[in-house]
């Protein structure tokens, strides 16, 4: 029976699309939707008018922030930074287990300096001058810290391992 039915309605799939609904039956479509027909129409306008406003906004919003934003660094890049500043962290701190703060102050002063360097290159990089040259210098700056507080702590092992050496002498 559906193959059937199914072969009529193409046989005569013209004279089905020939027709236009009637006004009357337009009518009828209109009394069941119910008598807020013009208020359902004024909703749908102003849903659409929001709809079209919000996504406005959202796109010119997400523009602005990209703008705002500057170039972005390389993954590589931040890969290497991460692994930098994780084992400056190390080694600073193994400094300041060794030492009082006093003595901390004066042998971190020029870590302190070359932090301060890093921030500048950052936002020059950031602000108006994307180029592999500032990369390259804030890496240096990276490596550059890691062998001072590595120098450091070497000589502070130094220091400990004489001051151990000097102390059963001194039992003598």
């Amino acid at each position: 029976m559906g193959d059937q039915l199914e072969q009529f309605i193409m046989n005569n799939k013209d004279a089905f699309n020939d027709a236009d609904p009637s006004e009357k039956v337009w009518k009828g479509i209109n009394k069941k939707l119910g008598r807020n027909n013009g208020f359902l129409q004024v909703v749908w306008k102003v849903a659409a008018i929001l709809f079209m406003v919000s996504t406005i906004y959202l796109l010119m919003e997400k523009n602005f922030q990209e703008s705002q934003a500057g170039p972005q660094f390389s993954e590589e890049f931040r890969q290497a930074e991460d692994y930098y500043t994780q084992l400056i962290s190390v080694k600073r701190m193994e400094i300041q287990e060794k030492l009082s703060p006093e003595e901390q102050k004066e042998l971190l002063e020029e870590i302190d300096q070359l932090d301060v360097l890093y921030i500048e290159l950052k936002e020059t990089y950031q602000t108006n001058a994307a180029s592999e040259r500032i990369v390259d210098a804030m890496i240096s700056n990276l490596q550059l810290r890691l062998q001072i507080l590595s120098k450091q702590l070497e000589i502070l092992e130094n220091i400990k391992d004489q001051n151990h050496e000097i102390e059963p002498n001194s039992e003598i």
